[in-house]
C-alpha cells in the first residue's frame, strides 16, 4: 500500500471568502475559483478540480485533510484500520462526493478532532491550469498538493495514528526553541516528497499551523517573495533554506485566516521505501529568520493557550 497515497486537497473553514479570493489571485497567483455543488470555493494548483476547498465559517482553521488512494484494495484496508483505531469511518453520500469531485469518499476523525477524507478518483478540471504570476506552475501530481502542518496536543500519539491508519512513515523529528518556547515536530511521508504531513507541539491559535505549496521554478518563488512585500502580506519567516534531506528554499507568510503559508521550490525527493529517519535541532541552514510578527504570534498564542480552559491542543 505504501506510496499509493497523497495529500490530494485541504479543506478550510474561513471567515472572509472575499479576502481569500484576493489573496489566492494576487498573492498565490491562482485562477479564479469555481463554486462546488455545496457552495464551497474550489482553488486549483494544477489540472485537478481543486487542491483547496474554502467554506465560510468562524473557525479560520482546517476543515479536513483529503487523502487520495490509488486503488480500491488499499482504500478498503485504510478504512478497516480506521475502524479498528476507533476513528468511526463513515461513507460520504453522493452529494458530498459530487461536491468534492471524487468517485468515492469515506471520512473519519483523526487526532485533535481533525477530519480526514479518504477519496478515490479526484476529478480533472475542465480547463488546463495556467497562472501569469506563477508561470512555471506547481509541483503536485502523484505527490499531492504539498504539505500540511498541524498543531497537536500529543504529536507522537498523532503521528502513530497516521502511521498506523494511513501507512505513513517517519521522515524526521525536530527539537528546537524559539526564545523561551520549546518546539517539537514529527514529519511524515507517504511518497517521495520529504513530508506530506507534520505534527507540531507549539502554541498556535488553531489546529492549522501552515500549508506549503511548491513551485516548479525557483524564479517563481523569488517573484512571490517580492510580491508578498509589495502587497504587504505579513511575512513570518524570511527567505531561507531547510536542512537536508528536505532542502526546500522558501519563505512563510500569513494567510487571511491567520495561519501561515509557505511557498518554496527545489525540495529534495527521498527514497520512501528505504529512507532512514533523522532528528534535527535547527529549522534552516540559512535564512528563515522570524519576523516581529512571527514572534508576536507565537507569544500571544502561548498566552491565550494558558488561559483557554479545557483545550487539549496547545495554541
Amino acid at each position: 500500500m505504501f506510496g499509493k497515497i497523497n495529500l490530494a486537497y485541504l479543506a478550510l473553514q474561513v471567515r472572509d471568502l472575499a479576502r481569500w479570493r484576493r489573496f489566492a489571485a494576487d498573492m498565490l497567483g491562482l485562477p479564479a475559483p469555481a463554486i462546488n455543488g455545496d457552495g464551497t470555493l474550489a482553488l486549483r494548483l494544477d489540472d485537478r478540480a481543486h487542491r483547496f476547498i474554502l467554506r465560510q465559517g468562524a473557525a479560520d482553521d482546517i476543515d479536513a485533510l483529503g487523502w487520495e488512494v490509488s486503488n480500491r484494495k488499499d482504500f478498503d484496508a485504510i478504512v478497516d484500520r480506521a475502524q479498528a483505531a476507533g476513528a468511526n469511518p463513515a461513507v460520504g453520500n453522493a452529494a458530498l462526493c459530487q461536491a468534492r469531485h471524487v468517485e468515492r469518499l469515506v471520512q473519519f476523525t483523526g487526532p485533535d478532532g481533525v477530519r480526514n477524507e479518504l477519496v478515490m478518483g479526484l476529478g480533472q478540471a475542465g480547463t488546463a491550469f495556467a497562472s501569469t504570476l506563477m508561470p512555471g506552475g506547481f509541483r503536485t501530481g502523484a505527490m499531492g498538493l504539498g504539505h500540511a502542518v498541524l498543531s497537536s496536543s500529543d504529536m507522537q500519539q498523532a503521528a502513530s495514528f497516521y502511521r498506523d491508519v494511513l501507512g505513513m512513515r517517519l521522515s524526521q523529528e525536530l527539537q528546537c526553541a524559539i526564545g523561551p518556547i520549546e518546539i517539537g515536530g514529527v514529519f511524515l511521508h507517504c511518497n517521495p516528497r520529504h513530508h506530506s504531513l507534520a505534527l507540531f507541539e507549539m502554541p498556535t491559535r488553531g489546529r492549522m499551523h501552515h500549508v506549503m505549496i511548491e513551485a516548479n521554478d525557483m524564479r517563481d518563488v523569488g517573484g512571490a517573495w517580492e510580491r508578498a512585500q509589495k502587497l504587504k502580506v505579513p511575512i513570518i519567516l524570511t527567505l531561507g533554506q531547510h536542512p537536508e534531506p528536505d532542502g526546500m528554499v522558501s519563505f512563510y507568510g500569513m494567510t487571511p485566516s491567520g495561519f501561515d503559508f509557505e511557498i518554496g521550490a527545489a525540495g529534495q525527493l527521498i527514497d520512501p521505501e528505504n529512507f532512514e529517519p533523522i532528528t534535527i535541532h535547527v529549522t534552516s541552514d540559512w535564512g528563515h529568520h522570524p519576523t516581529l510578527r512571527a514572534k508576536w504570534n507565537l507569544i500571544s498564542a502561548a498566552i491565550v493557550g494558558k488561559f483557554r480552559s479545557g483545550s487539549k491542543v496547545p495554541r
